[in-house]
């Protein structure tokens, strides 16, 4: 894929890196697509992959709210309850979706990403041609921490991958992280830097309580969003440095974008993950 780099000192480095994480920000960090999108009101989202079906009903009552706000979904969207939030950011107009990889952006690609997360015989979902026509109109922001270089997704990258994604956002939801998990760990660090995070109202999130992770329901999120400074959504132009690209009704049959009709892919053999 092709990438660019920010340095520290690069006008486009998001301040909100350098405020909140000062000398322990990246360095570098590569991307691909309109940096823009971090400018809008950003939600990451994280949750411990052994979320049971009872926290995926519980999760889904409060995205009946939170999708309702004009957001810019941001995660590595590797567990089950994290692919249906990318999937739910693909479904609505409104909504933009930023994808943080913890691999190289010179071995990543569309669909390399996808396989990641959407592996047969899994790998069919309805959404798939939506993402393929934003990531060839350009509406797609893809980022990595790491060097260009680095194929195998390493764990203690995937760890500073999730820190990072918080770090670039104006709260961020954790449905569930029981104590043991790598999201207990990421939830606590979280709550010490004092960044706005929150939770289910539900028992499934007692050891996120206990942090002092406030829950909400349905009903009350919204106005903690509200008072974070979240909108509802309303018809808005497209990101400055997006590539405008012709409505498509979501009833249309789309044409599957491959990596050689997306231009600004690299022609590099993708490789095989480890």
């Amino acid at each position: 894929m092709e990438y660019q780099v920010l340095t520290r000192d690069s006008e486009g480095y998001p301040k909100r890196l350098l405020e909140r994480l000062g000398d322990d920000a990246p360095s570098q960090l590569y991307y691909h697509g309109p940096l823009s999108l971090l400018s809008r009101f950003t939600m990451a989202f994280m949750c411990a992959d052994a979320l049971d079906g009872q926290g995926f009903i519980e999760t889904n009552q409060l995205l009946f709210t939170i999708r309702e706000y004009d957001l810019n979904y941001i995660g590595g969207w590797h567990s089950w309850m994290e692919t249906e939030v990318f999937r739910l950011g693909l479904f609505f107009p409104h909504p933009t979706v930023t994808l943080f990889t913890a691999k190289g952006l010179g071995h990543e690609t569309f669909d390399s990403y996808l396989l990641d997360r959407f592996y047969p015989p899994i790998d069919s979902f309805p959404e798939r041609k939506e993402f393929y026509r934003r990531a060839e109109a350009g509406n797609l922001l893809v980022l990595s921490q790491v060097p260009p270089d680095t194929v195998s997704t390493a764990r203690r990258n995937v760890i500073e991958r999730n820190w990072i994604a918080c770090a670039l956002s104006d709260v961020v939801f954790i449905p569930y992280g029981p104590k043991g998990s790598k999201t207990y760990t990421l939830a606590k660090r979280i709550k010490a830097a004092g960044w706005p995070v929150f939770t289910l109202e539900h028992e499934l999130a007692t050891d996120l309580h206990q942090l002092g992770i406030p829950g909400f329901t349905r009903k009350t999120v919204g106005p903690f969003l509200d008072r974070l400074g979240a909108r509802l959504s309303s018809e808005r132009p497209l990101p400055e440095d997006a590539t405008p690209a012709s409505p498509v009704p979501r009833t249309a049959e789309l044409k599957r974008a491959v990596q050689s009709e997306i231009p600004f892919v690299s022609d590099k053999p993708r490789s095989r993950r480890s």
